[in-house]
């Protein structure tokens, strides 16, 4: 029994936050993974426990909530009447009013607990969602420093594929891929699909165009005038999914939606103005 409710106990309050952590991080980022053994798993989720573990328990016995609820003596029964059949025979009746006091010092505990975990989870799912701008916001490098390890492990091509460390502003992802086979496409990233372990699984390009080598190759071995551009063909359909087996080399380009403020000068202005005059005549 002793060793039930200590192994209940772990699960409460160390893997239940982690947890809990974990699946906030899910939600807006996808986490970069690693195999770990059963010890680097408890040992991670203590330490990422054990701040907002003391914090609950100096705001119970703060609040005066823990003294109420039970003491030390209520502890020491119900452990010792669990690990020896003895003491609970000669404190049986000691041990079920023991055990309504230390079921009631656990919960005005763990509420506490699970309470600040939400919020820092909350707290953290908002700093992801505004990294961009926070991170502007930061100037020296302490502070992004502190910024980096409050985000958990973001898989590098979740990184790759998101505006977090982009200026402000709104850009579409653009790749260029060259498989394995030699056909090069090109297209605006509409999605990308990630292992478990943050690897790259696929991705798809949306409005995907082939570029024709062999042609563009016979045409400059030929010495013909070759322009790049005139062997771009689009691939029929609206997307196009290439699988990253498949992929030999990736080029990813990211390019403002709405250009910037040009203004002008009055010698290009006039310029301007006399093409629209001769277009107009045309």
């Amino acid at each position: 029994m002793l060793a039930l409710l200590v192994s209940f106990l772990i699960a409460v309050y160390l893997l239940g936050p982690d947890l809990i952590a974990r699946w906030a991080a899910d939600l807006v980022v996808f986490r970069k993974t690693r195999v770990q053994s059963h010890a680097e798993e408890v040992a991670r989720a203590i330490m990422g426990a054990a701040v907002p573990l003391v914090a609950a328990v100096l705001w119970a016995r703060w609040s005066g909530a823990l003294a109420r609820t039970g003491s030390h003596y209520d502890l020491e029964t119900v452990f010792s009447s669990l690990e020896s059949d003895a003491f609970f025979q000669h404190h049986h009746s000691e041990f079920f009013a023991s055990l309504r006091a230390f079921f009631w010092m656990n919960f005005v505990i763990l509420w506490r607990l699970y309470a600040l975990v939400a919020v820092l989870a909350a707290a953290r799912i908002v700093i992801v969602l505004n990294y961009n701008r926070i991170w502007r916001l930061l100037h020296k490098r302490w502070m992004r420093t502190l910024l980096a390890t409050i985000v958990p492990r973001i898989s590098e091509w979740d990184l790759l594929f998101s505006d977090m460390l982009l200026p402000e502003g709104s850009f579409r992802i653009m790749a260029d891929v060259l498989t394995k086979t030699g056909g090069l496409y090109q297209g605006m990233v509409q999605d990308r699909m990630l292992n478990t372990d943050g690897s790259l699984q696929s991705i798809t390009l949306a409005n995907p165009r082939r570029f024709e080598r062999d042609d563009f190759r016979k045409a400059k071995s030929e010495d013909l005038e070759t322009v790049p551009d005139e062997f771009w063909f689009n691939i029929p359909g609206n997307l196009f999914i290439v699988m990253a087996s498949d992929i030999a080399n990736l080029n990813i380009r990211y390019i403002r939606r709405k250009p910037l403020n040009f203004q002008p000068s009055d010698e290009e202005r006039e310029v301007l103005t006399r093409l629209l005059d001769r277009l107009k005549e045309k």
